[in-house]
């Protein structure tokens, strides 16, 4: 930036440019193009490797989730299995107790 600054300034103060004092700049211009490019691409590339570690993180994530629901599930399932048993225990208990009476 600083390079087109001067390169402005020389423009507007002059009617010509001797092509010796303008090169440099052009010079700096492109160097200075390049690197930014250079930067942009690196940046670009960093962002690729975040998103694709965020996906993962995401995919792992929902088969975590997916994994504690089915874990709630089971969970639920085994206390209502506990449930019946118990119930039909108590069943079994009175239905023997009613029958020796």
């Amino acid at each position: 930036m600083k390079e087109l600054a001067e390169l402005r300034r020389i423009v507007e103060g002059q009617k010509t440019v001797s092509t010796k004092r303008l090169k440099p700049l052009l010079d700096e211009i492109q160097s200075s193009y390049i690197q930014t490019a250079n930067k942009v691409k690196n940046q670009k590339e960093t962002i690729k490797k975040i998103n694709s570690q965020y996906s993962v993180a995401n995919s792992k994530a929902a088969r975590l989730s997916v994994h504690v629901q089915t874990h709630e599930e089971l969970k639920k399932a085994h206390t209502d299995i506990k449930a019946k048993h118990k119930a039909a225990m108590k069943e079994l208990h009175n239905y023997k107790y009613n029958r020796v009476k």
